[in-house]
């Protein structure tokens, strides 16, 4: 008699999530070469209309009313169809900081290009990789940013 036992099974969620975060990491790597130059705010809006890059149409509105304490933005799609696109909405606080909107605007894309299978984790890898930074800066930089919105 052989003792038979099961195999241990990965669980979908770790396998999708997996795929999903590896697809993060290699689409901004082609974003960043395809963008070799400096990201600033003006390439990111460029971005936005290439469907290379981003997946579907974004419009950027800045709003004061709606966003969370503690963070930045928020993404909503237009519709139920997500080629009507998405609407991120960063806090107004950021409307006239060129300089800082690009680590913001590529935070929130994941949730364009991925959806509710994105996290913050993906999100962090997706925006540091198309700057060229490493994670925990890019990371501590976005905080950064966050703090500021919020210390008053």
């Amino acid at each position: 008699m052989t003792d038979h036992k099961p195999k241990v099974k990965k669980r979908a969620g770790k396998v999708v999530h997996s795929a999903v975060s590896l697809h993060a990491r290699e689409k901004a790597e082609e974003i960043r070469g395809r963008y070799d130059r400096v990201i600033d705010y003006q390439t990111v809006l460029e971005m936005l209309e290439d469907r290379k890059s981003v997946r579907y149409p974004v419009e950027l509105r800045f709003v004061s009313e709606g966003i969370d304490p503690g963070m930045f933005a928020r993404t909503e799609p237009v519709s139920e169809n997500p080629e009507d696109g998405y609407t991120i909405m960063l806090h107004s606080y950021f409307e006239n900081r060129h300089d800082d909107l690009p680590m913001l605007i590529l935070y929130q894309l994941v949730l364009v290009n991925y959806g509710d299978l994105a996290t913050a984790n993906d999100a962090e890898i997706f925006g540091a990789t198309i700057l060229g930074l490493d994670r925990d800066t890019y990371y501590q930089q976005v905080a950064a940013l966050v703090d500021d919105v919020w210390s008053d």
